[in-house]
């Protein structure tokens, strides 16, 4: 009985969020209300599932072993440094607040070393947008286009940090600017 409601339910489903999809407005980073919210759930259905994980992992591998052992502290140890290379997998895809958060993690003398030397390369390694993507950001904050601001602007960028970015630029009435842009989907 429940196998056969759940096949329309399924369908019902999948009509509403392809309904949702394509009527979605634009939100304000210009993606759909729909494309933000998935983007939202993948990054929040990464999260659980790398927390369970470790999680899982502390519980299953150190379950028969005395505490006070020998063994206990290695197998410990080396889930230490599965844990901390997963959740740098998480904060790596899930960037922006994930990034941040494991920039703090690292610092805190309180967390096993296995976790602060693996978060640790979170401290000077950030991912850079595309210009394209900053370039959309600046004219939708501004009202105007690029080159309505700026005089010139460059591309490359001269710094890249977890939820921000910046580039030179140059006013028309010739002042040399730099530009922060704060990332989209910090």
């Amino acid at each position: 009985m429940l196998r056969r409601r759940r096949t329309p339910l399924l369908l019902a489903a999948a009509e509403a969020g392809a309904a949702l999809v394509a009527a979605s407005p634009s939100g304000e980073n210009g993606r759909s209300v729909a494309s933000t919210l998935h983007h939202g759930v993948a990054r929040s259905s990464r999260a659980v599932y790398t927390i369970g994980f470790v999680v899982a992992d502390y519980k299953y591998s150190l379950r028969v072993l005395d505490s006070g052992s020998a063994d206990y502290r290695v197998k410990l140890s080396e889930v230490h440094l599965r844990s901390a290379k997963k959740l740098l997998k998480l904060c790596e895809a899930n960037g922006g607040f994930y990034v941040k958060a494991g920039q703090y993690v690292s610092s805190l003398r309180q967390v096993p070393k296995e976790y602060s030397s693996t978060l640790s390369s979170l401290q000077d390694r950030a991912t850079p947008s595309k210009f394209q993507d900053i370039k959309v950001v600046i004219e939708k904050n501004f009202g105007k286009e690029l080159h309505d601001i700026f005089l010139e602007f460059d591309e490359h960028l001269i710094a890249a940090a977890s939820i921000a970015q910046v580039h030179r630029g140059r006013l028309h009435n010739k002042q040399d600017v730099a530009v922060k842009i704060c990332l989209i989907e910090a």
